[in-house]
C-alpha cells in the first residue's frame, strides 16, 4: 500500500462471510525469505518453507500486540490470549476451531492454536523488536505449563510480574475456564 502496510486478502468463503481482507503495520511484517543467485538460501531465510500457520500468523501480529499495553509490568501469556478473545472473538475462534484450544481438551496430533500460531506471532513479534519477553511459572488455569511466557512493551520493564492469577482476581474473574469460556465456541 501507499502508506507502507501490506495488504493481504483470503478469498475463502468464510462461513458464508466472503473474502477476509486486512493489512499490516510495515514495522510487523518480515521479508519473505530469498535465495542467492547459487539457489542457496541467502544468511536468515528461514530453513523450511512456509506452512499454513506461517500465514494464518500474519494475522494476528497487531491485534496481539495491541493486548501487550505499553507501561504494564510483564503480563503472563493467559493475559494476553485472554485480551486477544475479549477484543477480537471471531479471529480467536477461527484460529481456535482449526487448531483447538486446551480449554477444550488436549489434542494430541497437533499443537493447539495457542502454541502454533498465538504463541509464534507473539515470538516474530519480540523479534522484530516490538515486545519483550521473560519465562515464568503459568498460574490458574495455565499451571500446567510451568514456563510460559511473560510479554511487554519495549523498554524491558522491572518489577513484578503480572501473572493470569493476579490478572483474574482484577477482572472479578474464575482462574479455570469456565462454561462461559467455553461457549464462546457453541
Amino acid at each position: 500500500m501507499p502508506d507502507g502496510r501490506v495488504e493481504y486478502t483470503c478469498t475463502d468463503d468464510h462461513d458464508g462471510t466472503g473474502k477476509h481482507v486486512w493489512s499490516v503495520a510495515p514495522a510487523v511484517v518480515e521479508a519473505p525469505a530469498t535465495r542467492t543467485s547459487s539457489g542457496r538460501k541467502a544468511a536468515g531465510a528461514p530453513a523450511t518453507r512456509p506452512t499454513a500457520d506461517d500465514a494464518a500468523i500474519v494475522e494476528l501480529l497487531e491485534p496481539l500486540l495491541a493486548c501487550v499495553k505499553a507501561g504494564e509490568p510483564f503480563v503472563e501469556y493467559g493475559v494476553v490470549e485472554h485480551r486477544f478473545r475479549i477484543a477480537r472473538p471471531d479471529l480467536f475462534v477461527a484460529h481456535v476451531r482449526e487448531r483447538g484450544h486446551v480449554m477444550l481438551g488436549a489434542r494430541r496430533s497437533a499443537p493447539s492454536a495457542s502454541t502454533a500460531r498465538f504463541g509464534k506471532a507473539l515470538a516474530r513479534l519480540e523479534r522484530a523488536g516490538q515486545l519483550v519477553m521473560v519465562k515464568g511459572p503459568g498460574t490458574g488455569a495455565w499451571r500446567y505449563d510451568q514456563s510460559i511466557g511473560y510479554w511487554a512493551r519495549p523498554p524491558r520493564p522491572s518489577g513484578p510480574l503480572l501473572t493470569w492469577s493476579m490478572y483474574c482476581a482484577t477482572q472479578g474473574r474464575s482462574l479455570e475456564w469456565t462454561d462461559a469460556d467455553r461457549a464462546l465456541f457453541q
